[in-house]
């Protein structure tokens, strides 16, 4: 079920901060990029969404380099913080956007433990977000 259609509808309706990023995954015939978060409403409620890039033309990710200096038994413990939305934009005129010379392109951006690299930055034609009902 579609709860949101467009960044503007996006922004006005939902607030993604401290959600966290449980899947990521590429659907029909890997032309849109979904993400699965574990969205808080509030402290004591949540619920699964996918936000759904549509004809997705770039996905770009990117972790911090601390990653690599994490030991392997404790690196579970720490991957919450890497996929935990801190931020989020939509770039309306960015190098990338003015590349494709196509105007009903977004540039989206997500950021989770860096605040200046985005560790998501996506190009695409549509943005999405859905409830998930049936687990």
């Amino acid at each position: 079920m579609i709860i949101a259609n467009g960044f503007d509808e996006i922004y006005n309706t939902l607030d993604f901060t401290d959600s966290i990023v449980e899947r990521i995954s590429w659907e029909n015939n890997l032309l849109d990029l979904v993400l699965t978060i574990d969205y808080y409403i509030n402290r004591d409620e949540d619920e699964l969404l996918t936000i759904r890039f549509k004809d997705c033309l770039k996905a770009d990710f990117s972790l911090t380099t601390n990653l690599l200096s994490v030991p392997e038994e404790e690196k579970h413990s720490y991957s919450m913080s890497w996929y935990t939305i801190q931020n989020y934009k939509l770039l309306r005129n960015s190098e990338l956007l003015k590349q494709y010379n196509h105007k009903e392109l977004i540039h989206f951006q997500i950021f989770t433990s860096d605040q200046e690299i985005p560790w998501l930055s996506v190009v695409s034609r549509v943005i999405q977000v859905e409830k998930i009902t049936d687990l």
